[in-house]
């Protein structure tokens, strides 16, 4: 096997990081204690720690300025910053199997998500774990948090169950305000129609004006709940899911225009200087090469003058997006520090999947409605009128340094920006390479709330033990993994599979004709972008992460 590359800060990067924030810490912990409302170090230091789970929509991994992006994004990087950054951290395939496991500590196949939805083939409905919502074979996190004695809000996309018993209020969330389908931005409209997308509000279903704009006001109502809770001294755990950059490709005009030429000279440049970046911060191996440009298709300079400035106009709209979160995860930072609480807030921040490559606005519904309810015009890009997205050749920038996208098990897929914040414990200017899993949340939030997992029974029902670990031990530097080298780590959705052990990798790609497919085998510690293809050279290794696929699946209930 190839020796490891880490996808991390380099040491002489992370030692002057060390030393430079030290100081800055320090006095920020100081000023905190001495903060209205702060109390006071001891009353601090003996408070449980409030929780802010942040969670982006579809952002690749090169999107925010600490993973090599140009995107503005001053707020989560200076997190990341005086925080762990964590670079070797897998989110499942696509949306829901990620949420799934964040609210159970399982796998997907388990908890409910064997597919997106409610499954459509005979072979898998009905089968437990495909039930198409939240099951009731696991406890959810945030019934779990209630019961440690944390207040528990939500806001944002929920994608775990569309009634009232299935929804965000019923599985433990005190205070809520999230979307039935978080596809939607400006004016609350959604795709199908496009009609009036649906919230819940608590366990009320709503619809918005035509003022909304998602990561504004998801950011409003979370500051609201966590204010009009405060004086009852309670810790809480804030969960919000953020749709940004999802799409529709939607933002203010104003936020848009502040990137207007930022793009003009392509994907195949974008991705050029973010892999750059990411060498000069020590993401990447200093002699990494970059994927050839072939799989950009088409090629930039064979786009006209006007399929430019559509193309270019469709990142511009994304990068908006991305800043705007940036913005309001600001101001809750900002609340946070004059209400006292920052120093005692654990914040944890990560995508939900890989970089979205598809077109679904060139599909049915919405190609059908262009020119009826949808003005795809230049000038009407990015307004609540349009509903595009902004395709393979952006997207393949977005995942930089990685291969192939959402929907894979390819790194490109599963593997997503994720860091933690945390200045009571965790010293700033670091990075981590070990291997870290969504499903492993649940016990470290779990481990940060002083409480355990009820084990294979809880409120009257059987329930499934989490398969997720505590990460606290690698987050404040105590151990260098969370997870055993011979570990089986697995991953199946539509039919695309993965499964990894140690630096080894199979990955079976459903994208080709079948006669096509097969397993390709990578060693991801020396080739993370997934581009040596070692299945032919050593079949013995095939053979044993085929074994342990096996394994996953079976352990794991997975209908193919």
């Amino acid at each position: 096997m190839t020796n490891r590359h880490r996808l991390g800060y380099s040491t002489a990067r992370t030692s002057v990081l060390r030393l430079a924030l030290a100081a800055i810490v320090g006095a920020t912990l100081l000023t905190a204690c001495m903060q209205k409302g702060g109390g006071g170090a001891a009353a601090v230091a003996s408070q449980r720690p409030n929780i802010l789970y942040i969670l982006a929509d579809d952002l690749g991994y090169a999107d925010i300025g600490v993973f090599g992006g140009e995107i503005p994004t001053p707020n989560l990087d200076e997190l990341a910053r005086r925080g762990l950054l964590l670079t070797d951290f897998y989110s499942g395939m696509t949306c829901s199997p990620t949420r799934v496991m964040l609210m159970s500590g399982t796998d997907n196949h388990l908890a409910g998500m064997g597919v997106m939805g409610a499954p459509t083939r005979a072979d898998q409905k009905g089968k437990p774990g495909y039930e198409g919502y939240l099951n009731f074979r696991v406890a959810s996190l945030a019934d779990l948090m209630t019961d440690a004695g944390y207040n528990t809000y939500m806001v944002g996309k929920w994608h775990l169950g569309d009634t009232v018993e299935t929804g965000p209020h019923a599985r433990g969330f005190r205070r809520v305000f999230a979307s039935f389908d978080g596809a939607a931005h400006l004016g609350g409209w959604d795709w199908r129609g496009p009609e009036p997308s649906k919230y819940w509000d608590n366990s009320n279903v709503v619809t918005v004006g035509d003022d909304w704009y998602t990561t504004r006001d998801y950011t409003k109502k979370m500051l609201g709940y966590i204010e009009q809770d405060r004086a009852d001294g309670k810790p809480f755990f804030a969960y919000m899911a953020y749709t940004a950059p999802h799409w529709p490709l939607q933002a203010p005009k104003e936020s848009i225009a502040k990137f207007k030429g930022w793009y003009d000279d392509g994907y195949e440049a974008l991705y050029a200087k973010r892999f750059a970046r990411q060498k000069a911060l020590g993401l990447v191996p200093k002699d990494a090469a970059p994927i050839d440009n072939a799989r950009f298709n088409p090629r930039w300079n064979s786009l006209t003058a006007e399929q430019k400035a559509i193309e270019s106009r469709r990142m511009e709209i994304y990068a908006a997006m991305v800043s705007d979160l940036d913005t309001y995860v600001g101001e809750v930072i900002t609340y946070l520090k004059k209400t006292g609480q920052f120093d005692n807030t654990f914040i944890m921040f990560m995508s939900d999947n890989g970089a979205e490559s598809g077109r679904r606005d060139l599909q049915a519904p919405i190609r059908d409605q262009i020119g009826k309810a949808y003005d795809h015009s230049l000038e009407s890009l990015g307004s609540a009128r349009s509903y595009v997205m902004y395709g393979p050749n952006w997207a393949s920038a977005s995942a930089t340094p990685f291969n192939r996208h959402k929907f894979t098990g390819f790194e490109g897929g599963i593997r997503v920006p994720a860091f933690v914040h945390f200045p009571k414990k965790v010293n700033p200017g670091r990075s981590s390479d070990a291997v870290g899993t969504v499903m492993d949340l649940l016990p470290t939030f779990l481990a940060l709330a002083g409480a355990e997992h009820p084990g294979d029974s809880y409120r009257g029902r059987p329930v499934l033990r989490p398969q997720g670990v505590s990460l606290l031990p690698v987050i404040y530097g105590q151990a260098q993994s969370a997870h055993p080298q011979d570990e089986i780590l697995g991953w199946e959705l539509f039919g695309h599979r993965s499964v990894r052990q140690g630096d080894w990798k199979l990955v079976w790609d459903a994208a080709p004709p079948p006669a096509q497919r097969k397993w390709a085998l990578f060693d991801v510690g020396g080739d993370f972008q997934e581009l040596r293809d070692l299945s032919n050279s050593n079949p013995q290794q095939v053979s044993k992460l085929q074994a342990a696929w096996d394994t996953y699946a079976q352990r794991n209930g997975v209908v193919f």
